[in-house]
């Protein structure tokens, strides 16, 4: 069978083929990969390996609200409740996913988590207790001064071993958050870069997962989205300073649609743990896509509720998850691995 890291090598080529043909995520990738020196999803599965063990707790921050209604998008809550399940089931873990303190979009994250079969429990009890498939939904502050508050008192209760963000819009180095058309959309969005900044404090593993530019950990190739993201190095916003995000985080992992990336992570992950029940199924991503609608996501490219992500519809992301599993689990052909065949 192949080494755990060409699978990672075969998985980041997936993940990051250009289906939407913007252009960029080629530069994000390669940009990444040089920071990095091994395949992202390798690196990323195997940080958190090493990092979290049975009822340790992670932090999963997702969370883009989409103008002109400001609503959660599909891409991201998907990709967050499939890391959820993995944390759970592969490593015992306790996953904690975090998203803005808006009814809409709790509701939508909830509705994520509930398709890959985990339960929703409130964050006290799941600390107190060892309870199995099970995950917490918390709202974080927009604002900034209650952010920093919040995310020492989170950290300081429940001593995460991993935080993970996965499509979390992320501010520029005025402070500032943007959409991909350079737009301020800063007063809707979650202060999380706190949390980045006091895990990286505590020494607790920090990873970023996004497409753009301009998430939670891009300020990793911050360099790169300035050169060759539109709106990368000047926004339309008056401040001005570009939509590249500044945040820096311990493991870069860039992909085409944000949610594949953390498809590939849970994968990985489970094949590291050699539990491939792990990585959701693609009845899972069925159930799911029809509950965070249900819920009213939307596809951020379009702003209509329906089953898709990113335009990019229903059947392509079973299809990438489908793509996924085959590669972690496949068995070879007998004469591929060298058996005798009778005949």
């Amino acid at each position: 069978m192949a080494s755990y890291e060409t699978l990672g090598k075969w998985l980041d080529t997936l993940v990051n083929i250009d289906i939407l043909g913007r252009g960029i995520i080629d530069k994000l990738y390669t940009g990444a990969y040089e920071k990095i020196g091994e395949p992202l999803i390798y690196r990323a599965a195997r940080e958190i390996k090493e990092a979290v063990g049975k009822n340790d707790a992670v932090l999963i921050m997702t969370g883009f609200r989409t103008p002109p209604l400001y609503v959660q998008e599909t891409d991201g809550p998907l990709g967050a409740a499939s890391l959820a399940r993995t944390i759970d089931i592969c490593l015992g873990g306790k996953p904690i996913l975090i998203t803005e303190p808006v009814d809409a979009s709790l509701r939508i994250l909830k509705a994520a988590v509930r398709g890959v079969g985990l339960s929703v429990m409130p964050i006290e009890e799941i600390c107190k207790e060892s309870y199995k498939h099970s995950a917490s939904i918390v709202g974080f502050p927009i604002d900034e001064e209650k952010a920093k508050e919040d995310a020492k008192r989170l950290l300081d209760e429940l001593n995460p071993r991993a935080v993970i963000a996965i499509e979390k819009a992320g501010r520029n180095s005025k402070n500032v958050y943007h959409n991909q058309s350079g737009l301020d959309i800063s007063k809707y969005h979650a202060k999380v870069e706190h949390i980045i900044t006091e895990a990286q404090k505590r020494d607790i593993l920090t990873i970023g997962i996004g497409d753009g530019g301009n998430e939670v950990g891009m300020g990793v190739i911050e360099d790169v989205v300035r050169k060759h993201v539109p709106y990368g190095d000047v926004c339309q916003c008056p401040c001005k300073g570009g939509i590249a995000a500044t945040s820096k985080v311990d493991v870069l992992v860039t992909a085409a649609i944000s949610n594949w990336g953390g498809y590939a992570l849970s994968g990985m992950l489970a094949r590291m743990c050699n539990k491939p029940e792990g990585l959701h199924t693609q009845e899972n991503e069925d159930l799911m896509f029809t509950l965070v609608i249900s819920e009213g996501a939307i596809d951020g490219d379009k702003g209509i509720v329906e089953r898709s992500a990113d335009n990019v519809e229903l059947g392509i992301h079973k299809s990438v998850l489908a793509l996924i599993r085959q590669i972690l689990f496949h068995r070879p052909h007998p004469v591929i691995r060298g058996e005798i065949i009778s005949v």
